[in-house]
């Protein structure tokens, strides 16, 4: 009878096993990923510390060194076109977005109407795109649709593009004293107080969509001084030897093959070092030291915010992307010094140049604007502790910045639909890199582009670049990738 009895219970376990293991498959599925999209405004190629850049953004350097490094991604090579690219998936001449803010809503939706339900929904800092967040998908917003502000304005009609949850935001609503107000740090605030409010208080299982867009290091030149007083010594060499320290430094981290990729040589013989006046030669050290400031000061912010989802146990279940929206930008004004201010303070209204330019996008030719490698190329890093396969990898793989919408649907395990709120939606033109995420070899790509007199393709290891002829505008065609 004992025998029976272990013979039928041998059956049974066997027979209710395979139940017990779906079951318990069932009952504790792998929670969604919280997204974390971080977009650097004008940030150059070789800008931060992991790039060979001499600002000090030890955050930023440790995402990329647990995550994974994209040495090969591009963007739209302006901020319009890359923001609506990130946020639809699609060209921006699919929806009218190749110069200007555009619609995205024209045969597209945005990453938050694609998770809205699934995700709480917040976004912080430059949208630049047309409709408002809060009509695309976003249930919390603070930010400035276009200006770049960094102090407190002091020019009315910036103090109205400041918006927050779709009014304009005012002196009641700050998180410091105005003197003390700087735009990225509010950011933060917001970034914090936003999550704190909507996941945190509420004891909510829903994973969160936070688009985190910052102004920095675009122009105008305006960074806390202390932050400047960090750097004002980097530049006294000059901007020719900052580009061979940066080089120098790219080439010890793997960054770029000295064999294939050389220190390219700087478009105008006016930039060369040696042939600045004593004035122009102050204006730029002070001028890349208060860019840098602005990198450091982007980094130290994340910083807080990074700190902030770990105390909350949100960090390790947090897909993190980074990317700037173009390269560093070439935009000029006279290079003298402010008088009677420092370079820096509120205010001032300086730049970079394309000397400073030629420095932050080492080693590639050409700026913001243009489609040359210094234009499109960005740096882009992804960090999930819970999901990517193999850390620490410095990838070669090609992508887009159309890649991230795709991506974050892979993440979210969610499908693209056909239609949406009765908008019938075009394809989408970017691809996901989930594969390359989790260390799927390296597929060859096919990219295009077009804005305004350049069009480019890449494919594979070869690019073909042309100028319009008499500079007229070739931005008209559809680029899809």
């Amino acid at each position: 009878m004992k025998n029976v009895l272990k013979i039928v219970f041998k059956l049974t376990f066997c027979c209710l096993f395979p139940l017990i293991t779906i079951y318990a498959q069932v009952a504790k599925p792998q929670a969604k990923p919280n997204i974390l999209i971080i977009l650097a405004d004008d940030m150059g190629y070789a800008d931060l510390g992991c790039m060979g850049g001499d600002a000090e953004t030890p955050h930023l350097d440790l995402l990329a060194k647990k995550g994974i490094l994209f040495t090969n991604f591009y963007n739209n090579a302006k901020c319009a076109p890359s923001r609506a690219s990130l946020m639809t998936g699609q060209s921006p001449q699919r929806i009218g977005a190749d110069h200007k803010a555009g619609n995205v809503n024209r045969g597209a939706m945005t990453i938050a109407e694609a998770l809205k339900g699934e995700y709480t929904t917040l976004m912080v800092g430059k949208w630049h795109i047309k409709p408002a967040p809060l009509q695309m998908g976003f249930q919390r917003y603070f930010g400035a649709g276009l200006s770049a502000i960094h102090w407190w304005p002091t020019d009315e009609k910036q103090v109205r593009d400041i918006q927050l949850d779709g009014r304009t935001y005012a002196e009641k609503d700050m998180t410091v004293p105005v003197e003390k107000w700087y735009m990225e740090t509010e950011h933060a605030n917001y970034a914090m107080k936003f999550l704190q409010g909507e996941v945190v208080n509420k004891g909510t299982t829903k994973p969160f969509f936070l688009y985190y867009a910052s102004h920095l290091p675009h122009w105008p030149l305006q960074a806390p001084r202390a932050d400047v007083e960090r750097y004002l010594n980097v530049f006294k060499s000059g901007t020719d030897a900052a580009r061979k320290r940066r080089y120098d430094r790219m080439v010890a981290l793997g960054i770029i093959n000295p064999k294939i990729c050389s220190l390219s040589s700087i478009d105008e013989k006016s930039n060369s070092w040696d042939s600045f006046t004593t004035e122009e030669k102050e204006y730029y050290q002070q001028a890349m030291a208060v860019h840098t400031a602005m990198v450091y000061r982007l980094d130290v912010e994340l910083g807080r915010l990074f700190d902030y989802l770990k105390k909350n146990n949100l960090f390790d279940n947090t897909a993190i992307f980074f990317m700037s929206d173009n390269g560093a930008s070439a935009e000029s004004v006279p290079a003298t010094l402010p008088f009677g201010q420092q370079m820096g303070d509120r205010g001032t209204e300086k730049r970079i140049n394309d000397v400073g330019a030629a420095v932050c996008n080492t080693p590639l030719r050409g700026h913001k604007s243009t489609l040359y490698e210094g234009g499109i190329g960005t740096p882009m890093i992804f960090h999930w502790p819970k999901g990517i396969g193999k850390p620490g990898i410095v990838s070669k793989q090609a992508g887009s910045i159309c890649d991230i919408f795709p991506t974050v649907l892979d993440l979210a395990n969610l499908h693209y639909p056909s239609e949406y709120e009765g908008r019938k939606l075009n394809q989408l033109d970017g691809q996901s890199l989930l594969p390359q995420l989790k260390k799927a070899p390296i597929v060859e790509r096919k990219l295009l582009w077009n804005y305004e007199k350049f069009s480019a393709e890449i494919q594979g290891n070869l690019k073909a670049l042309r100028l319009s002829p008499r500079g007229k505008d070739a931005s008209r065609g559809l680029a899809t990738l």
